[in-house]
């Protein structure tokens, strides 16, 4: 039987049962919800000839007793066929039952999705479990991106075809409490011939009857699920630290690019044998390289997913896949407050896309790192548009790039020359393993980074990270005279003085 038969058969049941749930009804305000934690354990068929998706949902809350109604987010293309709520089984051995609830879908209009309400009833355990059937359409193939190409990736809230599958935690796929972080139980079933990739650990695969089921676990919390699927080649290799850590490295590749796999997995494990030192032991089981169809660079828990161009340039440089590499601790590990500053893209940018150079001695590319991100900060930045770093939160435009991604990675440089190197790397694996699985803000840098290194650095952070602009230096009273040099080169002593501006 397969999924889209079992949640037909769940739903029917559901229809026949909605006269026991007249008796509650459902809030029109929301009534003092607090969700702690969920864990989903969830089914879906993805049908790609038809953009469809089936799908069923345990999901298992950590609710307030106050509560009586629990929201979610889910996309407005998606149809739900009803909410049950599962009691558990009895100390007799007597099985838990299933109690259709009320519910109410609504489309606040400055979102993209539904919010759907379901009322519990007053008197409830803390543990609450609710079953969602749903079905509908993901159809919103790639496109142009409104902004530079080399600022963000094609564009698109979710897509199921036969070009490929995408669906992220933005596609709203599945039902989600705004804010909560999630550990999921989740089996997907999709074409023979197709394969799934999503975050975690895969628990097992059979293929039967033209569908090939996977199953996929994720233990740690996390912000978001994302699933893609495609007609792959994939490879894999085991890749072991210098502290005995097992990891699978993968890539998964459309096949006009298969025979890039060696260079990939390479350079995977060159960036994971330099990062571990620094970041501590990588956070998860495996890291997988794989090809989307649409123009995209992701850092995502446990791989990176690289549209089919960026592949085939042999996208393996430091800016390139070592950044990706680098969010697997830094983002992904480590989670960014949503309602704060992103300070994730400036330290990945400090630790990939410049600190790689110093650590193979490449001290000419380190400097020309460095030369360019003051460079376009100076082009790109104005006056009368410039603002904080802490204020940054994604990139639309070069202005963006250049704060968000530039002068914070500047941030960290300044810091590590002002604290030192040792107390700078030691603070840095202390508030990776520290915050793991828990989101972080510039307060949680500055808090972890003071205690580390013995000093108050509340300036420095109000400073560089609080106030918009950056010093402004002039020269002047500049002379040079000849001094007496080795042999008969030409020897000049240069006198000048340097002015910064408040």
């Amino acid at each position: 039987m397969d999924i889209r038969t079992r949640l037909l058969r769940f739903c029917f049941i559901g229809l026949l049962s909605t006269v026991i749930a007249q008796a509650w009804t459902v809030p029109t305000l929301l009534a003092q919800e607090k969700v702690t934690s969920i864990h989903h354990v969830l089914s879906a068929q993805l049908i790609p000839a038809t953009h469809e998706l089936f799908a069923s949902d345990q999901i298992e809350l950590d609710v307030e007793p106050q509560a009586t109604s629990v929201t979610f987010t889910l996309a407005h293309t998606l149809h739900v066929e009803s909410i049950a709520m599962r009691t558990r089984p009895t100390s007799g051995g007597q099985k838990g039952l299933d109690k259709i609830v009320p519910f109410k879908s609504m489309r606040p209009p400055e979102t993209a999705g539904q919010r759907i309400v379901v009322s519990i009833p007053k008197e409830h355990d803390r543990k609450v479990t609710l079953v969602m059937g749903y079905r509908g359409q993901i159809n919103d193939p790639p496109r142009e991106p409104r902004h530079l190409r080399f600022v963000t990736p094609s564009e698109t809230a979710g897509y199921i075809g036969s070009e490929g599958v995408y669906l992220s935690g933005e596609s709203q796929w599945y039902p989600d409490v705004i804010g909560s972080f999630s550990t999921y139980r989740v089996t997907a079933q999709i074409p023979q011939g197709w394969t799934v990739v999503t975050s975690g650990r895969k628990d097992g695969e059979t293929t039967s009857e033209g569908k090939t089921t996977s199953t996929w676990i994720v233990q740690d919390q996390s912000e978001a699920f994302t699933l893609v699927a495609n007609k792959f080649v994939t490879t894999s290799r085991e890749w072991k630290s210098s502290t005995g850590q097992r990891v699978e490295l993968q890539t998964h590749f459309l096949p006009d690019n298969a025979t890039l796999t060696d260079e990939y997995l390479d350079a995977t494990a060159k960036y994971l044998d330099a990062y571990v030192r620094i970041l501590g032991n990588y956070p998860f089981d495996k890291f997988a390289v794989v090809e989307n169809f649409f123009a995209s660079g992701l850092g995502l828990p446990s791989f990176t997913l690289l549209g089919s161009g960026s592949i085939k340039r042999h996208y393996v440089q430091p800016y390139a896949l070592g950044h990706e590499i680098v969010h697997s601790w830094i983002g992904n590990s480590v989670f960014n407050r949503d309602d704060h500053g992103n300070w994730v893209e400036g330290m990945t940018t400090y630790l990939a896309n410049y600190y790689w150079h110093e650590l193979v001695q490449d001290v000419p590319q380190a400097f020309e790192q460095r030369r360019m991100m003051l460079h376009g900060y100076n082009l790109y930045v104005k006056p009368e548009t410039d603002y904080a770093v802490s204020q940054f939160l994604r990139k639309h435009d070069e202005k963006d790039n250049a704060i968000g991604y530039h002068k914070s990675a500047f941030v960290f440089h300044l810091l590590r020359q002002e604290i030192g190197e040792e107390p700078f790397w030691r603070s840095l694996k202390t508030f990776v393993s520290s915050y793991r699985n828990r989101p972080a803000d510039w307060k949680s840098i500055e808090e972890v980074f003071s205690r580390e290194s013995g000093r108050d650095l509340r300036w420095f952070f109000k400073q560089w990270v609080e106030q918009p602009g950056a010093p402004l230096v002039s020269l002047g009273d500049a002379h040079a005279r000849r001094v007496k040099g080795d042999g008969d080169r030409d020897t000049w002593r240069l006198t000048v003085q340097i002015e910064q501006a408040e």
